[in-house]
């Protein structure tokens, strides 16, 4: 189908024209320059970034240089630390030795300067640390007694409890057996 359009001209529908707008040469001018300026600001930040990773590059470089240099003097000192860790450890155990050495000896000593007369003792057990189990024969609880009121007067044994007390026989003789617990101080 055709069409023909028979309105006079000035009343006819314009057609729509587009224009750019027009840009002066000032304008130009000024956007070029600011152009320039962004261009420039871009550069040098670029060249400030690449002088300091250069000077980064550059320590770090340095700084591996200067480890590996002190390498073996690094391992001599963690060997002469672990050297030093292995004398102190022997150490300590030879005073915990020393200091432990006459402990025994004491507190064997004052259980036999506590030791009433007519009481024997037949057993004497550690039991870890510092707690013993005295097993003995008297012939009464009298006797007990006074073992235990000696041994808490002394220094050497704290905590003195008995444990069992029970009679019984020896070549038909009636004796008293107990059992007695107590802590020994260092």
């Amino acid at each position: 189908m055709i069409r023909i359009n028979l309105l006079p001209s000035d009343e006819r529908k314009k057609k729509r024209t587009v224009s750019l707008p027009s840009i002066s040469g000032g304008a130009v001018m000024w956007l070029s320059a600011v152009f320039v300026v962004y261009v420039g600001a871009l550069f040098g930040v670029w060249a400030l970034q690449a002088r300091t990773i250069k000077d980064y590059d550059a320590k770090i470089t340095e700084a591996k240089e200067e480890s590996a240099r002190l390498a073996p003097q690094l391992a001599k000192i963690r060997k002469l630390t672990a050297e030093r860790e292995e004398v102190n450890r022997r150490l300590s155990v030879i005073a915990s030795l020393d200091r432990d050495r006459y402990l025994r000896v004491k507190m064997l000593n004052e259980l036999s300067l506590d030791l009433p007369a007519n009481c024997w003792i037949t057993e004497l057990t550690e039991q870890g640390g510092t707690r013993i189990t005295i097993d003995g024969v008297t012939f009464s609880n009298f006797i007990v007694a006074d073992l235990m009121n000696n041994m808490e007067s002394s220094e050497e044994f704290s905590d003195v409890a008995l444990i069992i007390a029970e009679e019984g026989n020896i070549d038909e003789t009636k004796v008293l057996k107990f059992t007695l617990n107590s802590k020994l101080n260092n």
